[in-house]
């Protein structure tokens, strides 16, 4: 696992108002708004639609705002710090290092077997949230980045 993190998530009630802010105020460009298609699932079975969320382009840590739709583990009335992402070469391996210090596996996306694929969510007893992504998707992260459109907030309205 890296020891830097690579984005901050944030969620917040009002995405388009927090790009807006966020732009006046850092000068920070973001990607599309979008969400991915299907579910998630806790691992306690809840199933939770994908976010819509957006990334600033500016890094090296980049912010991951995320639209916090009740109901969901995202759920918030304000914006507020959701979690750190990392990235990890072995998911499996640092999920299982972390769940035996006392972290709290929260929710992943499970591959054909059961095993934790792509990204999970672990939690501390105090509520700190890690999130950690497998380095496979690199890439994609940053075609993301690459994207062309949504400069500085315009297209929530400004």
């Amino acid at each position: 696992m890296d020891a830097v993190p690579f984005h901050i998530g944030i969620t917040t009630d009002d995405l388009g108002a927090s790009m807006r802010d966020l732009t006046r105020a850092l000068g920070i460009t973001w990607t599309t708004p979008t969400a991915g298609a299907g579910l998630f699932h806790t691992v306690d079975g809840v199933p939770q639609p994908r976010p819509t969320s957006c990334v600033s382009r500016q890094g090296p840590i980049h912010l991951d705002l995320i639209a916090g739709e009740p109901g969901t583990i995202w759920e918030t009335a304000g914006p507020r710090l959701h979690h750190f992402a990392y990235w990890t070469d072995d998911l499996a391996a640092d999920i299982t290092r972390l769940t035996s210090d006392g972290w709290r596996l929260e929710m992943t996306k499970p591959d054909e077997n059961g095993r934790p694929a792509l990204f999970a969510y672990l939690v501390r007893a105090d509520g700190f949230r890690l999130e950690l992504i497998d380095s496979a998707g690199r890439d994609d992260y940053a075609a993301r980045l690459r994207e062309q459109g949504h400069e500085r907030g315009h297209e929530q309205g400004e």
